[in-house]
């Protein structure tokens, strides 16, 4: 069996292939997620969505709200913030706050300490995840301690902190759900220091046509909002490209399912035959890759089967 595939080409044309394999290499997330929020369309001012967000140039002197605090609303709030734009973050659910330099390359230790790349690779992807998630319990400990004083000055000014299930830290929630966490570059400090607003979403009563009105009465007004809300998973990419049956058999992609040891659906055959999903870190890409590659050719090979079955 072989798909049938249309591309269209930079200059118009389209191109059809008949390729036994697809290999779906488009990251772990990418459409933006637009949440349905019952009163934005009052709001008469511009909205976008951080994926179609530019620079903070033209909106220089004038008002801005950022809905969401992960790292897309952080660094538009910053850019924004730089640009001479007066600045408001609305915070949806609380947000796990690392800084990029050192805490945020504590897992990466082993990367300094002189074995082969290779080696490297192969050592973190082999570990067993009960083991796995001890280790970024005590990386999330040595992490907090490190950002104390952040953290504290943020909870100060009514920010929201969390810290992983189970205080797995920030590499768990990019495995389990591609986000939530922020590596602070300087936009931390500015909410800490007051000099970006913040605003708890459970705080507001509706938006308005100038703005964002508050249960207690006070309206934030602003000329742009920018919805920082994220992006959707593999699965909804899928779903739009080859339909609900093919989406149905492939199964869920990325993240943990019950007792599994190795993310869902990832650099392996599925339940749909000649469809594999590549994602993550160079580091992953690097060494599933290989295996990936493997894999094909022991299909086109006839020493396994195109697809997966269910309980494998």
């Amino acid at each position: 069996a072989r798909w049938s595939v249309e591309l269209k080409l930079a200059d118009g044309a389209t191109r059809r292939m008949q390729p036994r394999h697809i290999v779906m290499a488009t990251g772990v997330s990418g459409i933006p997620n637009l949440p349905d929020i019952p009163s934005l369309p009052d709001y008469d001012g511009t909205v976008l969505h951080s994926s179609a967000y530019g620079s903070g140039e033209e909106w220089a002197g004038r008002k801005v709200i950022v809905l969401g605090t992960g790292n897309s609303g952080h660094d538009i709030a910053q850019d924004l913030h730089a640009n001479g734009a007066h600045v408001t973050m609305i915070q949806r659910n609380p947000t796990l706050i690392v800084s990029v330099e050192p805490s945020a390359q504590l897992p990466y230790a082993l990367y300094d300490e002189g074995p082969d790349l290779r080696d490297c690779d192969l050592i973190a992807a082999s570990m067993p995840l009960p083991l796995v998630r001890k280790t970024h319990q005590m990386i999330t400990a040595q992490s907090r301690e490190l950002d104390k004083e952040l953290l504290d000055r943020l909870t100060e000014v009514g920010f929201k902190l969390d810290y992983g299930r189970d205080d797995t830290g920030w590499q768990f929630k990019y495995l389990e759900r591609g986000g939530g966490y922020y590596f602070n570059v300087g936009c931390s400090d500015l909410v800490a220091s007051g000099e970006i607003g913040l605003v708890q979403f459970a705080d507001i009563d509706r938006f308005v046509a100038d703005g964002v009105r508050l249960q207690n009465g006070t309206t934030h007004p602003a000329d742009l909002i920018v919805l920082a809300t994220g992006f959707k998973g593999q699965d909804y990419l899928v779903r739009r490209l080859f339909g609900e049956a093919i989406a149905d058999r492939a199964g869920p992609i990325w993240g943990f399912g019950d007792g599994d040891q190795e993310l869902r659906n990832m650099w392996m055959r599925t339940g749909q035959p000649g469809l594999w999903f590549i994602a993550g870190s160079f580091a992953q890409c690097r060494i599933y890759s290989k295996y990936l590659g493997l894999q094909i050719k022991a299909c086109e090979e006839g020493l396994i089967p195109l697809a997966r079955e269910a309980d494998q």
